[in-house]
């Protein structure tokens, strides 16, 4: 058996002192002169940092008025061979967000909370990275940290999955992401920046709003649909950073009324107007006499600049504003637009391929006919079982997929996904004097309900047997999916077209008034281009419509 690949040292404090008199003259050496990772712990917080001179750093510590040393009782030093210039900042970033994940689901009493406030760190590839995650970061965790009683959950492997984990404001970055949250953190003024689905774009909103909360008294709001808020809300609870940000819909944000130094709007393509199809809850906050007052606007008026993370081919309803008004506004406020371009969602991992994520998502958006770049077609011709992408012949294929998949994966997030080609007559309201029992029914064997609620869907108790509708899931990862690709779309005269009468999303459809197929079957497409990138590691697909299906096979090459 391979020896240890590192080095570690414990030491108590005593009202902020060190006690390291029992130390050896080597292991003192190592405390005032190599590079070290440490972590501060008591009963109700702790504190992961860096540096190369340790004793030092902890007499800065002590002089420091925001933290108070005292509440800490033990401290943890790592150190060793692999612990260099080179991998601190990543042992550090992953060790701070797996604590806080381990933390998630504790009581209250014996949750610690994180008390670092600095900034995700650029991610650089550097050598020897699977040695350090696989021979110190992990049996540091699995022995060291356990030992010490820092940490509950001995595996590393489950809090991977942990949406704690996915949006840590501590996540190392790429360059792309590093430079544009330093550029918008020391700039002014207003950005709208673009990427499609996968790019990133939330993970650089929580880093952002924690950067902005580090650097002054900002106070920060943060928009996010309304099956994210409480999600949104416990990842900077979690963290440290409830007080300092406020979380919630536009809609919460414009009703508070407060003066915010900046507010940053994830999904800015679902930013309502006031649409004749608008829910009547939201219609209070504008001006019936002046519809450029929509929600962006009125953002714009409560902040000193915006920061707008978008994606106009995931705008689905009716309600949502009209593009042109969009980048109207943008426009005339001169704000700074940037693009994301890095996919990190979509891991296309087929064994010896040589396609990747960006030949899925540019072959998904071909057959939608969103838009036409090239792609390798390969990369839907895969049949092994293992492979990213495949065809089922029945909605209970994609459930039996996704259930298999979470035998293999047990923390995976797996779900059945459909286009709104179904009325939700399961959801019970008794104003409507209508009740149904499943909403989607294959046979007498295989009957399913729509999702149950839109709000935190994913972490329902048995929603792993219900079938997600985009209002669960927009915004949110999954690792596993199969979705219905229902008969609320077909295709007719070399087009890809809604079909009214099989859409039943009561605010989705235009108003009669100025009804189009154009313009329903633009919102259709859209949607099935969400549900179709929200997988991570695999996805299978079912046709209602079998001339769909040949357009399909026919764009995938699979004719």
């Amino acid at each position: 058996m391979a020896g240890k690949k590192y080095g570690t040292i414990r030491l108590s404090l005593s009202a902020g002192n060190l006690q390291y008199g029992h130390c050896s003259q080597r292991q003192v050496d190592v405390l005032q002169n190599r590079h070290v990772i440490y972590i501060y712990y008591g009963k109700k917080s702790f504190y992961v940092g860096q540096t190369d001179h340790f004793l030092s750093r902890h007499d800065q510590h002590r002089r420091e008025v925001k933290t108070d040393y005292r509440q800490f009782q033990h401290v943890i030093v790592l150190f060793g061979q692999y612990v260099d210039g080179n991998s601190q900042n990543d042992l550090e970033s992953l060790l701070i967000t797996y604590l806080t994940a381990d933390n998630e689901n504790l009581p209250a009493g014996e949750k610690r909370l994180c008390r670092n406030k600095t900034q995700g760190n650029q991610y650089v590839e550097y050598p020897h990275r699977d040695e350090v995650l696989a021979q110190v970061l992990t049996p540091f965790w699995e022995r060291d940290l356990c030992e010490a009683g820092l940490v509950h959950q001995p595996s590393l492997s489950g809090l991977r999955t942990s949406i704690l984990f996915k949006y840590s404001p501590f996540t190392e970055l790429s360059a792309e992401q590093f430079d544009l949250i330093h550029e918008i953190q020391n700039d002014d003024r207003s950005y709208l920046i673009e990427g499609t689905a996968g790019t990133g774009k939330t993970v650089v909103l929580t880093n952002l709003a924690a950067n902005l909360c580090a650097c002054g008294r900002l106070k920060v709001g943060v928009v996010v649909k309304a099956n994210w808020v409480k999600t949104a809300r416990r990842i900077f609870r979690a963290y440290g950073l409830g007080k300092n940000i406020a979380a919630g819909t536009a809609y919460q944000l414009i009703r508070r009324r407060e003066r915010f130094s900046v507010i940053l709007v994830d999904e800015a393509h679902r930013l309502r107007w006031n649409s004749p199809k608008q829910n009547h809850l939201t219609t209070g906050i504008f001006d019936q006499n002046d519809p450029k007052k929509n929600e962006l606007f009125l953002l714009g008026e409560l902040a000193d600049r915006l920061v707008l993370f978008y994606d106009s081919i995931q705008a689905i309803r009716p309600s949502d504003i009209p593009r042109l008004d969009f980048q109207a506004y943008v426009r005339e406020r001169d704000f700074q637009k940037r693009m994301l371009t890095k996919q990190f969602r979509v891991q296309v991992k087929d064994a010896g391929a040589a396609y990747t994520a960006d030949d899925y998502l540019n072959g998904i958006c071909s057959f939608l006919q969103l838009k036409q770049d090239a792609f390798d077609p390969r990369v839907f011709q895969n049949r092994s079982e293992d492979a990213y992408f495949g065809i089922a012949d029945s909605i209970h294929e994609l459930f039996s997929y996704v259930d298999e998949q979470r035998q293999y994966h047990p923390k995976a997030q797996c779900r059945v996904l459909a286009g709104y080609a179904r009325p939700w007559g399961s959801r019970y309201r008794p104003e409507d004097g209508r009740h149904v029992e499943f909403d989607w029914t294959e046979d007498e064997d295989h009957r399913w309900k729509w999702n149950s609620t839109h709000e935190n869907w994913i972490a329902l108790p048995g929603s792993e047997d219900e079938i997600g509708s985009i209002h669960a899931i927009q915004g949110v990862d999954l690792d596993y999916v199969g979705v219905v690709i229902a008969k609320d779309l077909t295709y007719r005269n070399g087009i890809v077209t809604a079909v009214k009468e099989n859409y039943f999303d009561t605010n989705g459809t235009p108003p009669k008034e100025s009804f189009s197929i154009q313009e329903l079957s633009e919102y259709v497409r859209q949607i099935y281009y969400v549900l179709l990138t929200r997988g991570i590691s695999g996805i299978r697909i079912y046709f209602e419509d079998q001339a769909l299906k040949r357009h399909f096979m026919e764009t995938a090459g699979l004719s």
